[in-house]
């Protein structure tokens, strides 16, 4: 007997062969990195269109987190000007104030009350834990940094940059197992509304099972699609090609006073956004972001630990006045922040965002991992810059012993499992599950 066809059993969203959160008319993405001089973070900025929508959901035990109260629905305003990911922890907060420079300068924001012409940006902001991770000291993202960022979002139209950049740039996955990433992709519903995801995967927890088949395979196979498991010793392959730094003996004992103490849980944090071309209110917008967070625990595990800061924010687009160009996001005035009317969406047609937000939030997890690049060597001097494309200058031998030595320089995903990150990369480009090989 077939069963019958009920929303709950369709697939609740399809690929959009090559799309990320871009793909949502009106929504630029900007990212800038500091990766020389023993610089490994960076921040990416989400601008929206004016009187685009915001929710948020915070079930990490550990978040850092700006601006975020006022998206509980109920509060004066839930529009958004932009969203920012970024490094540096709280310390990297201070990122959002250059975005907010950059709007300003725009003419985006909130009118101020009794001040002509002056506005105040809304810059709700999440950050992910990846202080030391370049030399072994504090260095993280700041104004200058967002303010950068800004500029690369409301710049010419160009293809969102993913893997290690942005604020996915010091991003690790498994406590320093993996090296992780920035990862997006964008889904279309049955009635066809636009779900998209861009996270910045710096997780406690693994995206592979000890098999090596990808956590996410489950949301992967309901839409059709089987991709190609990691070995199953990825695992030792991981530590080897981390040997340089591993191998040390000091770092060993080093490793183990970490684990005794319980230092090598802290420092992770998933963050992500959820875009949606939906006409959605702020409740609607808040659920859609508490939805997304199934699909994180789908993709990572364990997750939202008290060791993760994971955060969701989630974005509506559906009732924004401006177009889908930069010059209409980057040029409209503070009063843009009105909303265009819409009438009410179906409530299934509801249920159907909430399940693809989740899929997209598992789907864009694997992405940023199996689009990181290979961890520098060693701490980078000031020829060296890790460019967007993914390659990078050459690599200075760092002295045995020293403290920059013994930092983790984590494998990359693709570097251990090629036929996994290959067929990611067709299934994403297709959108087809007919791109993809057979599970090894």
């Amino acid at each position: 007997m077939t069963p019958p066809t009920l929303p709950f059993r369709e697939v609740a969203g399809a690929l959009v062969p090559g799309g990320d959160v871009q793909s949502v008319p009106g929504v630029r993405v900007g990212s800038a990195e500091r990766t020389a001089g023993g610089w490994l973070t960076g921040t990416t900025a989400i601008v929206a269109p004016p009187g685009a929508v915001a929710g948020r959901d915070v079930r990490g035990g550990g978040p850092a987190t700006h601006e975020t109260d006022v998206l509980v629905p109920g509060t004066h305003s839930s529009a958004v000007d932009a969203l920012v990911l970024t490094g540096g922890s709280a310390w990297g907060l201070a990122a959002a104030g250059g975005v907010q420079q950059g709007l300003a300068a725009d003419g985006r924001g909130f009118p101020a009350p009794g001040l002509p012409g002056a506005v105040v940006p809304i810059v709700p902001a999440a950050a992910v834990y990846d202080l030391g991770r370049g030399d072994g000291t504090v260095r993280h993202p700041d104004a200058e940094l967002g303010l950068a960022a800004h500029r690369a979002a409301t710049a010419a139209s160009a293809p969102l940059r993913r893997g290690s950049v942005g604020a996915g740039t010091g991003a690790f996955i498994g406590r320093g197992l993996l090296r992780g990433g920035l990862g997006s992709v964008c889904l279309r519903t049955p009635t066809g509304r636009l779900v998209a995801a861009i996270v910045a995967a710096n997780p406690m927890g693994d995206v592979l099972e000890p098999s090596g088949r990808l956590h996410a395979a489950g949301v992967l196979s309901r839409m059709g699609a089987e991709l190609p498991s990691a070995p199953a010793d990825w695992v030792e392959r991981a530590l080897e090609i981390d040997s340089a730094a591993r191998r040390d003996p000091s770092l060993s004992a080093a490793l183990r006073e970490s684990d005794a103490s319980g230092d090598a849980t802290r420092g992770n944090t998933t963050i992500a956004v959820i875009v949606t071309d939906a006409p959605l209110d702020s409740a609607q917008t808040t659920r859609l972001a508490q939805s997304a967070q199934a699909g994180l625990a789908r993709a990572i595990h364990p997750s939202h630990t008290l060791a993760d800061g994971d955060t969701v924010f989630a974005l509506s687009t559906g009732g924004a006045a401006a177009g889908g160009d930069a010059a209409a996001i980057g040029g409209a005035a503070a009063g843009g922040m009105s909303r265009q009317p819409y009438e009410p969406l179906d409530p299934l047609d509801l249920l159907m965002l909430n399940s693809a937000a989740a899929d997209a939030l598992s789907l864009a997890i694997v992405d940023a991992a199996l689009s990181a690049v290979p961890h520098p060597a060693g701490p980078q001097d000031a020829s060296e810059v890790l460019h967007g494309d993914g390659s990078a200058g050459g690599e200075p031998a760092v002295p045995r012993g020293t403290a920059a030595a013994r930092l983790p320089r984590p494998a990359a995903l693709r570097q251990i499992a090629p036929e996994l990150a290959e067929a990611w990369s067709r299934l994403r480009a297709d959108g087809t599950a007919s791109a993809t090989g057979s599970p090894s």
